[in-house]
């Protein structure tokens, strides 16, 4: 019984690291569309308050992108122990 709830534990982890992963994505992808929006606001448009205001934003979902990727590694770490634990 204690083998089928680790099991479905794991499973359960699975699931919620590839969510984390395909919220690491679109946070990345976020990053990249806001690096391309500052330069243009600020290098074409010459709006260097608008450009500042969005290199704020990517400040913050760059911390973002960074807290979800340490999320990513310790879950990882944590699922392989269970994992491990019962495999034993």
């Amino acid at each position: 019984m204690a083998q089928e709830d680790t099991e479905q534990t794991v499973q359960q982890m699975n699931a919620h690291l590839e969510q984390f992963k395909d919220m690491a994505h679109r946070a990345r992808l976020r990053i990249e569309r806001l690096a391309d929006l500052s330069f243009k606001i600020e290098d074409e448009l010459k709006q260097k308050e608008f450009a500042d205001r969005v290199s704020d934003l990517f400040n913050i979902a760059n911390q973002f992108e960074e807290k979800m990727e340490s999320l990513i590694s310790d879950y990882e770490i944590e699922r392989n122990r269970i994992q491990n634990e019962s495999d034993q």
